[in-house]
């Protein structure tokens, strides 16, 4: 009964993003009669290329019956949903009925949205608990010391624990466990290790008043760019369109807060008459790639060019794959600049990216050279700034 069963279903073909082969495909089995329905998370968009590919002008041709069948009873019917693969079952009538997914079309599963983990609230437990003996810390009251280990001091008749922090001519420090918080990590060149502060000076106060006046003198710097930028005319981007919706639809996993918020802020800045400049942090794996995909998909959208400056060739090649990838869907071009690419390669994208034919490219400093130039520039991402000595 199984093994009878089973000879009644068929594969389908697989269109790896290609959506023109597809839409024909799809045209030769519908009008031949068959039933076709498709799941897919970009149904909207599908469902908006077969009305393009089919207007109700182009099938009065079609018998009456297969007429009926494609308005009547919605042939094919575009449902919006996930499904790991699709089939072709065969009735005694010689039809089908055709259940294609994402895997066909795309030649890639979309995963039903997974939550990725959340960080764990900091303890003050967690303050100190990477520490060990010999480690040097930053004391936001006393400067720079090294941990030596936790040590138990009886006060007020009571034994508690304290982080011991040893500093000039064997001065200690005894910091009660809940003021870890007042500690952080020194981060500096490991070849040359800090200098022990000196318990009582003034130098360590005196440090941090020299820092907070560079600060303000940043500050002010920073307001008066930001108020030349404010009265500098910009490019307003559009609102979101269908496709970005179904872009951000397609995302397979649930987005954190942080990165909700990110996305809302760039989008507010984009849609705004006045130029842009954000500083977009967060630790690895928690998204960073996918805000700027959107807000290089939302350029293109508004009929401007996107451009991805990272530092290294490997890099470069692991946003290319992930950018070709998530906007396979979409009519747009993606292309890479980098040493992976041959000199006849390279003169060929250059070419293509001042006459508008690439929409998104990404590469590394070679993006930077004189010969390069585009058509109409919208939106810049720099990735890792830090590395191109970029403040």
């Amino acid at each position: 009964m199984i093994s009878g069963l089973a000879s009644h279903f068929g594969h389908i073909e697989r269109f790896g993003g290609r959506l023109k082969p597809f839409m024909e495909y799809l045209d030769r089995i519908v009008t031949g009669g068959n039933s076709v329905t498709i799941v897919s998370r970009q149904s909207s968009r599908l469902e908006e290329l077969w009305t393009e590919h089919n207007p109700p002008s182009a099938i009065r041709h079609l018998p009456s019956a297969i007429r009926h069948q494609l308005t009547a009873i919605r042939n094919p019917r575009f449902v919006e949903a996930s499904l790991s693969a699709g089939f072709q079952l065969k009735d005694e009538s010689l039809l089908s009925i055709y259940l294609i997914t994402d895997s066909e079309i795309f030649g890639w599963e979309r995963p039903q949205p997974r939550q990725r983990p959340s960080p764990l609230a900091e303890t003050p437990e967690t303050a100190y608990a990477d520490l060990h003996p010999g480690d040097w810390v930053v004391h936001v009251d006393y400067g720079v010391g090294r941990f030596t280990g936790l040590v138990q001091r009886t006060l007020e008749g009571l034994a508690r624990e304290f982080l011991c922090l040893e500093y000039q001519n064997g001065d200690q420090l005894f910091v009660p466990i809940h003021q870890a918080d007042r500690l952080t990590r020194y981060i500096g060149p490991d070849a040359s290790p800090p200098r022990p502060g000196q318990l009582g000076s003034q130098e360590w106060p005196e440090a941090r008043r020299r820092v907070r006046e560079a600060v303000q003198a940043v500050a002010v710097e920073l307001l008066d760019l930001y108020a030349r930028r404010q009265v500098a005319e910009g490019f307003a981007f559009s609102e979101d369109s269908v496709w970005q919706s179904e872009l951000e639809s397609s995302f397979p996993y649930v987005e954190t807060p942080d990165q909700v918020q990110a996305l809302a802020d760039i989008k507010r800045d984009m849609e705004t008459p006045r130029p842009m400049d954000r500083l977009l942090c967060g630790d690895v794996g928690y998204g960073k790639t996918e805000v700027a995909l959107r807000a290089a998909f939302k350029s293109v959208m508004s009929g401007k060019q996107a451009a991805v400056l990272v530092p290294t060739t490997v890099l470069a090649q692991q946003h290319y794959d992930t950018f070709r990838q998530r906007l396979s869907a979409f009519p747009v071009t993606v292309e890479m600049l980098s040493r992976f690419r041959t000199p006849r390669e390279q003169s060929q994208i250059l070419y293509a990216l001042a006459q508008g034919a690439v929409d998104i490219v990404i590469g590394t400093h070679r993006l930077i050279q004189p010969d390069v130039t585009f058509r109409d520039l919208g939106l810049v991402v720099i990735d890792e700034e830090q590395r191109f000595g970029v403040t």
